[in-house]
C-alpha cells in the first residue's frame, strides 16, 4: 500500500498517541542505520465479547510480518526500546496536565503503553508515502492481555471536549470520540485528540493523534496514528492513512477473535 499526497506529511509523536509516541521513538535509530451519543456505543460493539481468551501468547496475536493490510511492514518492538517512552509515560501521569479535569483524567488514564515493557506487545507498521517518496507513514499496534476498563470506557473521553495544557497555555486539546469500525466479536472507538498551538507571532500548527481502543477475548488493544499540519481547520491526516489505520485494527481484531 502507498499512500499518495502532493505534499510530503511525516508522522508526528502528539500527545495522548502513546503507543505511536513510544514506537517512533524506538524507531527513531533503526531508521537511521462524527460525534455520538454515549447510548449509542453499542454501533461499534457485536453483541458478544465474552469469548474464552485464546490458548496463543499474546505475541503471537499481534499482527506479524504478512498479515498488515495492504504489504505494509511489520516490525515488534523489542521490550527495553520502549523503556524511557514508557518511564516518560509514567511521569507525566503522576502530575496534572491539562486544566479541564475530564481532559486531565483521560490524559492520565492506564494505557496499553503502560504493560508495553512487562507483559505487553507492541508493533509497528510502517507504510511509504509513495513510489517516489520515501516518507514512512507509521502506524502503532499495542496489546496487553487483560482489560483494562477506563482506558475502554468510552464515557470518560467524551467528558473531554477541550482544554489548556497546564505546562504550556499556548497548547490547546481538542478531543472528538467516534465509532470504530464494527468487528463482530469485539467492541471499540475511535479518539481524535488535536493538539493546536498558537505561536507567538499568532500562526498556529495542529498534531492529531488518532486512537482506535478495542477489546476482545480479553486483549485490549490500541491501534494509533499520527500527524502534524500547520492548519487547524485541515486534516494533517491523509484519506489513505485514515483508511490504512482502519484495515489495521480490523485485522488486528479479527486475528484475536480467530485465534484458537
Amino acid at each position: 500500500m502507498r499512500l499518495r499526497t502532493r505534499t510530503p506529511r511525516r508522522a508526528a509523536i502528539a500527545g495522548l498517541a502513546l503507543v505511536t509516541a513510544a514506537t517512533l521513538a524506538a524507531c527513531s535509530s533503526d531508521s537511521e542505520g462524527n460525534e455520538d451519543a454515549g447510548n449509542e456505543t453499542q454501533s461499534s460493539e457485536s453483541a458478544d465479547t465474552s469469548q474464552d481468551a485464546p490458548q496463543a501468547p499474546i505475541e503471537e496475536l499481534a499482527l506479524a510480518e504478512g498479515e498488515a493490510p495492504g504489504g505494509g511492514v511489520v516490525q515488534v518492538i523489542e521490550r527495553p526500546m520502549l523503556q524511557e517512552s514508557v518511564d516518560k509515560l509514567v511521569a507525566d501521569q503522576g502530575r496534572q496536565l491539562m486544566e479541564n479535569p475530564a481532559c486531565d483524567k483521560v490524559s492520565r488514564l492506564e494505557t496499553v503503553s503502560n504493560h508495553a515493557t512487562t507483559d505487553g506487545v507492541t508493533v509497528l507498521v510502517r507504510y511509504k508515502q509513495s513510489e517516489l517518496d520515501e516518507t514512512e507513514h507509521r502506524f502503532g499496534v499495542g496489546m496487553v492481555d487483560t482489560r483494562l476498563d477506563e482506558f475502554l470506557d468510552r464515557s470518560l473521553y467524551e467528558a473531554c471536549k477541550t482544554s489548556k495544557s497546564v505546562t504550556n497555555p499556548a497548547v490547546e486539546l481538542v478531543m472528538n470520540v467516534q465509532d470504530a469500525p464494527v468487528v463482530a466479536g469485539t467492541e471499540g472507538f475511535r479518539v481524535i485528540s488535536d493538539f493546536i498551538t498558537t505561536q507567538p507571532d499568532g500562526t498556529q500548527q495542529i498534531s492529531r493523534a488518532v486512537a482506535l481502543h478495542g477489546f476482545a477475548r480479553g486483549n485490549t488493544v490500541s491501534v494509533e496514528y499520527a500527524a502534524r499540519g500547520n492548519d487547524p481547520a485541515t486534516d494533517p491526516v491523509l484519506p489513505t492513512a485514515a483508511g490504512a489505520l482502519d484495515a489495521i485494527y480490523v485485522a488486528q481484531m479479527e486475528k484475536i477473535v480467530n485465534a484458537e
